[in-house]
């Protein structure tokens, strides 16, 4: 990942440097360079043959929160190194019938309000 997109997922896990700072690009990309982490080239994820949440969504023509509910209930696989960090998705496994045949089952679905007594609206 980029150093910014690693400051990011730092804070949002409430890490903190040695001293007790939040984290910014710079401080990512000091410490990357004290211990001789190679930095994150673009187009490094592509080669890797992986995609994000966001491109996934457009490839399956759904929503990035369908994408998340496709992977919470296991029908995309995807992996995510620590939590809040981004899901790595492999592009391969959009192609698979399944997972197609499971973002199109979603794609014109609403989800439920949760309410027995909501009714739906039809038009």
């Amino acid at each position: 990942m980029p150093d910014s997109t690693i400051a990011a997922v730092l804070n949002r896990a409430s890490k903190s440097t040695g001293r007790g700072n939040s984290w910014t690009r710079v401080r990512v990309r000091s410490l990357r360079n004290q211990h001789a982490i190679a930095a994150y080239q673009e187009g490094e994820r592509a080669e890797r043959g992986e995609v994000t949440l966001d491109e996934a969504a457009t490839a399956l023509k759904v929503s990035p929160s369908t994408v998340r509910r496709l992977i919470e209930e296991q029908s995309l696989p995807a992996q995510q190194l620590c939590k809040g960090a981004p899901w790595m998705i492999k592009a391969v496994d959009l192609e698979h019938p399944d997972v197609k045949r499971a973002a199109h089952a979603r794609r014109f679905r609403r989800p439920s309000s949760g309410d027995p007594g909501q009714k739906e609206l039809q038009l």
